[in-house]
């Protein structure tokens, strides 16, 4: 059964009142003039995420929520918390960036290869589902036809559709992701998720679901280490196990931000080992910044990531040893 909605009633706050609703709620400001500025800068609303985890009930936010907040949280500490989100989402943007490309090649260069005598093989029905081909014009070809170099074939060239390896150079991380869910044959689909070392092909098709959801919420600037997956990641080589529901929190489930990282430190070491330790190299540097401004914040990182910082990180440190079980 469905509940039962009620009418919206807020109405919009001036930055006075959002320091009075903020210091009710037992945040302590000490420099109101500081503190409009966070508010004109970042926005109330925007900012409220990163009180969240300061929130008593977290991660909680529907029913049994009330807005009480840990004792002696500052307004300090939650812009810290955000500034963080910030820098870690550039961060985790440029090395999935590195992976989605990585993912575009090998689909390409295989299945190109597998079938060299159709150019044009990701709208053949024969190895491509009908529906992924009916849609393709429309959700994917309209945008990709734009493109300098793709105008540049069709004027030189007959045909519909430029080859593989220009046409889908051009495809977003969504269109990859729908194009290799929709490949007929499951051997197809093994052969590039073998290239990344896992056999499950429905293991690797919820790694690419995470990578896009991750990519997509660093592009559009939203909470990034409290983020909720739409789908859960399935147990697999770069999650060997998760805890039975009845046994986790929410936060160490297949849909949290902890098991996405999972994914691309997996991912990312397939691709380039140097790499993935750049990317912890960076992440140490940010989370280390963030504790020396706010204390108190490192049991909320701890607890929503899993990130342990080391005192000296060592070049060949495990992943194992990153993460806290």
């Amino acid at each position: 059964m469905k509940p039962t909605k009620i009418e919206y009633t807020k109405n919009a706050t001036s930055f006075e009142q959002q320091i009075d609703i903020l210091k009710h709620r037992g945040v302590i400001i000490t420099d109101e003039k500081k503190a409009k500025e966070y508010l004109s800068d970042i926005g109330y609303y925007h900012l409220g995420f990163y009180f969240h985890p300061f929130e008593i009930s977290y991660p909680e936010l529907e029913s049994k929520r009330k807005h009480n907040l840990r004792q002696d949280t500052r307004i300090e500490d939650v812009v810290a918390l955000y500034y963080f989100d910030f820098d870690l989402r550039n961060i985790i943007n440029r090395y999935v960036s590195r992976i989605e490309i990585s993912i575009r090649t090998t689909m390409i260069y295989r299945l190109s290869n597998k079938y060299h005598s159709d150019s044009t093989w990701f709208v053949n029905p024969n190895i491509v589902s009908w529906d992924f081909i009916s849609k393709f014009p429309s959700q994917a070809y309209l945008s990709i036809k734009k493109k300098g170099p793709i105008k540049r074939h069709h004027k030189k060239y007959i045909g519909v559709y430029a080859p593989a390896w220009k046409s889908i150079e051009y495809m977003t991380l969504g269109n990859l992701e729908i194009l290799y869910d929709s490949l007929l044959l499951d051997s197809d689909k093994r052969m590039i998720s073998l290239h990344y070392g896992e056999p499950a092909i429905g293991t690797f098709k919820s790694y690419l679901t995470t990578i896009r959801e991750v990519r997509n919420i660093c592009a559009h600037g939203s909470f990034l280490f409290g983020m909720k997956l739409t789908k859960g990641i399935r147990s697999g080589m770069a999650c060997r196990t998760f805890p039975n529901k009845s046994q986790q929190s929410f936060h160490k489930s297949q849909q949290s931000f902890q098991g996405a990282l999972y994914v691309i430190d997996y991912l990312l070491k397939t691709v380039s080992k140097n790499r993935a330790q750049d990317m912890w190299n960076d992440i140490f540097v940010i989370t280390k910044r963030l504790y020396s401004k706010a204390p108190k914040t490192q049991t909320i990182i701890e607890k929503l990531t899993g990130i342990i910082l080391p005192e000296n990180f060592p070049e060949n440190e495990s992943f194992a040893n990153t993460f806290r079980d």
